[in-house]
């Protein structure tokens, strides 16, 4: 017995090291499965206050925002996702009358199939500045393909505001961005929004990239239920008016308590973009999903 418990995770160890490149698997960086050097609380070592000159100026009372999610730069012609049709959306956005235009924009992850420099490169010279040529700004979450390959460095050098863990504010809103592209806030991201939620009495709301809940897709969520319950409970309690991620690639909507949770689809597999109606007086949030391809 006590031979076949060394065994099995040794074979394992092999067949992961093994893996000829060729392999399609091995383009994820699978020797990462066991050892990544930027864990989430390396990642998430402080939660960062943007300046006044990183955060949206002289908003109206009522805008949209736009919120994009799973880009996957670098997973383009996949059966499931076909070739990418940057023009379509960014024609669409162009011609989004003026009293409508997106304020801003909110990337919520996976912004690369690989995590290579080259897909971050790829989605800020396609899709970011195009639409700061708007004058529609991206703000970023990670997801967890942005990991892959040592990803993070990736991300913080190509993707605005260089952080995966932060927060501002509007006139009456608080933002937060978390990262839980390892399926987890963590104990001390989560002990760190926690005490930040409580001295803030203003409505809030979050934006991460994997899920809650997502309709009770669970295999697509946070897998630890008490962690899951203790972030839902929080978010109860210090007035979060409503929560947006992605990961699942599927469009839903779930009620968590006194907040909706509004899971996105994705950008290249379904074609989907949305644009969220925030009110800044009522403190409400709206949201239109729309295909452009």
């Amino acid at each position: 017995m006590k031979k076949r418990r060394v065994f099995l995770p040794l074979f394992l160890f092999l067949l992961l090291f093994t893996i000829p490149t060729s392999c399609k698997y091995y383009a994820y960086g699978l020797e990462e499965f066991f050892y990544r050097e930027n864990t989430l609380d390396k990642r998430i070592d402080t939660l960062t206050e943007l300046a006044d000159t990183q955060i949206p100026q002289n908003l109206p009372d009522e805008y949209n925002i736009l919120v994009i999610t799973d880009i996957h730069f670098g997973g383009e012609n996949k059966e499931k996702n076909g070739a990418r049709n940057e023009r379509a959306f960014l024609k669409l956005i162009s011609e989004i009358p003026e009293a409508e235009k997106p304020e801003f924009c909110i990337c919520l992850g996976d912004v690369a199939e690989h995590g290579l420099d080259s897909e971050f490169r790829d989605f800020v010279s396609d899709i970011v500045k195009p639409l700061e040529e708007m004058g529609i700004k991206t703000y970023n979450v990670i997801g967890n393909h942005d990991l892959y390959n040592s990803g993070w460095a990736s991300y913080q050098k190509h993707l605005n505001p260089g952080t995966s863990f932060y927060h501002f504010k509007t006139q009456n809103f608080s933002w937060y961005f978390l990262d839980s592209a390892s399926c987890s806030l963590g104990n001390s991201q989560l002990t760190k929004l926690r005490r930040k939620m409580e001295s803030d009495d203003a409505p809030k709301l979050v934006f991460m990239h994997v899920p809650l809940y997502a309709d009770g897709l669970f295999y697509f969520t946070m897998q630890n239920s008490a962690e899951r319950n203790q972030i839902i409970s929080v978010f109860n309690k210090h007035n979060v008016k409503a929560v947006v991620d992605g990961h699942t690639h599927i469009q839903s909507v779930s009620n968590l308590g006194n907040f909706n949770e509004y899971t996105m689809a994705g950008y290249l597999e379904k074609r989907a973009y949305t644009l969220i109606r925030i009110n800044e007086r009522t403190a409400t949030v709206k949201c239109a999903y729309y295909l452009y391809d």
